[in-house]
């Protein structure tokens, strides 16, 4: 995307986004409220855009969180916070909102990736994969789906090395195992 938005713009298509995507009501005014505080503080450090180094110092002066939250275990007092930067970090860069947890029941394949996700699921059982290795590889599967679908791309022939390389740029370093699948 790499458009830069003023920090208070990024956190108002944030909060839309959000919403869209149907986040419970109490999530957002969560979100809401933190971003509030965000933004004061990049007032007060005269910072008109949001930053990963403005997010880390945020988090830092106001959480006492000092993790590299990109290779480090997040502690779980500070999940949230750090979950919440993050969100910006990625919408600034992107434009959109990487789940990070499905929490569907049962997942619904978008249909222009149903056809590939069967054929892929088919492979992984006759390569005889344990359900729980079948299960991580599918929900890692299911990440990347749901970011081509966020970008609307509508078929596996419009995945460019571009999309793949901004969804690798999201989750690379937090997310090393998952490189192997591109």
């Amino acid at each position: 995307m790499e458009t830069r938005l003023p920090i208070d713009e990024l956190v108002s298509k944030v909060l839309s986004e959000l919403e869209r995507l149907n986040y419970a009501y109490n999530t957002i005014c969560g979100y809401r409220a933190f971003y509030k505080r965000v933004i004061a503080f990049a007032k007060e450090k005269n910072e008109i855009y949001f930053t990963e180094v403005l997010g880390r110092e945020f988090l830092k002066e106001k959480y006492e969180c000092t993790i590299d939250y990109y290779k480090e275990t997040m502690p779980q007092g500070n999940k949230d916070h750090i979950r919440r930067i993050r969100v910006l970090g990625d919408y600034q860069l992107h434009g959109v909102i990487i789940r990070r947890i499905v929490k569907k029941k049962g997942y619904v394949k978008p249909p222009q990736f149903e056809k590939e996700l069967v054929a892929y699921e088919k492979e992984c059982e006759n390569n005889e994969y344990s359900k729980r290795g079948m299960r991580t590889r599918m929900q890692r599967l299911f990440f990347f789906i749901d970011y081509l679908d966020s970008r609307n791309v509508q078929k596996s022939n419009d995945i460019t090395p571009a999309i793949i390389s901004d969804y690798v740029k999201t989750i690379y370093k937090n997310h090393e195992k998952v490189l192997h699948l591109f």
